[in-house]
């Protein structure tokens, strides 16, 4: 965005600063939570091949979400925020004048030896490929880099394919006081940025021993190469404690920070950072997401709360089912096969589609590491090409998948990942729902699933029914996004509040082995502890269609597929107009347009 631009954007929210007045004096030792919707006053209905959500209705009159007087922007309260009950949850003030940073400290900055990225040896790889001049350690490095094996680089562990979902499990050490008593803890966290990614080791965090003490996530996050942007973590918590009355109910979502790392003069040199980001009592956090706004979608990956069940099984159970089903899931990530049995592990990356780019990647490299030649060898590199490409651009659909010009956006899931695309959208940096405006608007969704184990569709609202705050902090100085993305929180709500969509599974081609997972292998139970939107509805299954729509021939899969109509009864937030994510394996598979 031109510089005149940013100024423009700036003048409108210290317009609306202006009009909101300094914070008053708050009577209340937290900031209120804001009403929840009335019962029956959204529906998510299901009929054949087609699920129409119409969403609850906005609690603020119609407005403009995009001028400088949005009617759902709350007025900022620089208090921790409430929980059902009225008690101040501790850790949910994440920005104030004084302390832009409340969260945590300054981060730990330290130059990193080589800031190579899995994008770069890749495309070094395929380059010596085009040459005639690649060895076989060369293709096996290639192999060991799509897998996650241990490589001499940063990125070492951190696997392009997504079935590693078992082994990414972590339970928080607590801390104890001189008479034993816990008083807080820590979990340890690895990130990595680079091109489009940001990968983690950490999608399921196990808080039990902080259930009722705030705590601390440690985040150590490398910056490879291309890997620029703010560290960005956005928590979503519950309106009362798990287990109690009220727990598992939305209240407030915040950005926990938004520190620029490796921009401007730094941005040439790898870096790492490493945060210690304050965190509320445990029973009350769902999930932390960590956004990359510079490049969004793809830029995303999430951090679950473990103890949160989904159809009263353990919030990881589909990633054991799916690739480690000799395994019971267990929050420490105990499935030593995917690292020790090569045999294992092929089973385990066979679950993902074919149709993924980068399961084409894997299957294009055994074949050459196989001793393919002469045309054969030819066809697969020039499919390396398509396939490597296509996985750095998660705002278009892969070779391979057709897109319904019918419908505003069409999504694909496949390799625990979104690629998805915004009909006649033609930038490809960051998608745009434009006509989504206000209350009142339709948005038509086709969805596609391309692996061989089950899907799940979710769309949440970050404010636009029940109101956002901007704790607006210019950080354009630092070099950070400014005024563009800010400091603030919101009170969230889920739109498939009866649980999640399945999506038919894709079926295999006759050249690829393994099983196949449909949502017969789940079970819908009334378990209590299962927040409703965490389950994924016996009844609704049954009644939906076992769809599947004709990929590529070259591919020789289908591709299973539901549609979604979306009746929008509230204006949307600025921010982030559509959430959507996978329910039953998270971690990266978001696509969120603006």
């Amino acid at each position: 965005m031109r510089h005149q631009d940013l100024e423009g954007v700036f003048a409108i929210i210290l317009s609306a600063a202006a009009l909101l007045g300094p914070p008053a004096a708050q009577a209340a030792s937290c900031a209120p939570m804001q009403p929840l919707p009335a019962p029956g006053s959204w529906s998510v209905v299901t009929n054949g091949d087609t699920t129409t959500i119409d969403t609850a209705p906005s609690f603020f009159p119609p407005g403009d979400s995009f001028g400088p007087n949005p009617t759902n922007l709350l007025p900022t309260v620089y208090e921790d925020s409430c929980d059902a009950g009225g008690n101040p949850i501790p850790n949910t003030l994440p920005s104030t004048p004084e302390h832009p940073y409340n969260l945590h400290p300054d981060p730990v900055v330290t130059p990193l030896p080589n800031k190579l990225s899995p994008t770069n040896d890749l495309a070094a790889i395929i380059k010596a490929l085009h040459g005639g001049k690649v060895s076989r350690s060369q293709i096996q490095f290639a192999i060991d880099i799509l897998e996650g094996n241990p490589v001499n680089r940063l990125y070492s562990g951190f696997p392009v394919l997504h079935y590693n979902g078992p082994l990414k499990g972590k339970t928080v050490t607590p801390t104890l006081d001189a008479n034993g008593n816990v008083v807080g803890g820590t979990v340890n966290i690895h990130m990595i940025y680079y091109d489009s990614h940001i990968e983690s080791d950490t999608s399921y965090v196990d808080p039990t021993a902080v259930n009722d003490v705030p705590w601390t996530i440690h985040y150590t996050v490398d910056v490879l190469d291309r890997g620029s942007d703010d560290f960005a973590g956005y928590i979503m918590y519950f309106n009362a404690k798990l287990g109690t009355a009220n727990g598992g109910k939305p209240n407030v979502g915040l950005d926990d920070s938004f520190f620029p790392m490796s921009v401007g003069q730094d941005s040439e040199r790898g870096q790492r950072y490493q945060f210690d980001m304050k965190m509320a009592p445990a029973a009350y956090w769902n999930l932390t997401y960590h956004w990359g706004w510079r490049i969004h979608p793809p830029r995303v990956q999430v951090t679950e709360n473990f103890k949160v069940p989904i159809n009263g099984n353990p919030r990881n159970f589909s990633e054991f089912q799916a690739f480690c089903p000799t395994h019971a899931p267990n929050a420490t990530g105990d499935c030593p096969e995917l690292r020790t049995d090569p045999a294992f592990r092929t089973a385990a990356i066979n679950m993902i589609g074919d149709i993924a780019p980068a399961k084409r990647m894997w299957n294009d490299f055994r074949a050459i590491q196989a001793g393919a030649g002469g045309s054969t060898l030819k066809s697969l590199i020039a499919d390396l090409d398509s396939a490597f490409d296509d996985w750095q651009h998660r705002t278009r659909l892969p070779k391979g998948v057709p897109e319904d010009p019918n419908y505003d956006e069409t999504l694909l899931f496949v390799n625990n990942t979104i690629y998805g695309h915004v009909t006649g959208f033609t930038r490809d940096m960051q998608m745009e729902v434009f006509k989504y405006t206000g209350r009142g608007s339709q948005i038509k969704v086709k969805l596609f699933n391309g692996d061989y184990y089950n899907h799940a569709y979710v769309l949440v609202d970050f404010g636009g029914i029940r109101g956002w705050e901007n704790t607006f902090q210019n950080t354009l100085p630092l070099g950070g996004q400014g005024p563009l993305f800010t400091f603030g929180r919101n009170h969230w709500w889920v739109n498939t509040a009866s649980g999640a969509l399945p999506i038919p599974v894709a079926t295999r081609p006759p050249t690829s082995s393994g099983t196949v997972l449909d949502f017969k292998s789940m079970k819908g139970t009334d378990d209590p502890r299962t927040p409703l939107f965490n389950r994924i509805d016996a009844r609704r299954t049954a009644d939906m269609h076992t769809r599947l729509t004709t990929a590529d021939p070259t591919f020789g899969e289908t591709l299973g597929a539901h549609d979604v109509i979306i009746n929008f009864h509230y204006d949307p937030s600025p921010r982030l107009r559509m959430y959507q994510f996978d329910a039953l394996h998270h971690d990266e598979a978001i696509w969120s347009p603006h």
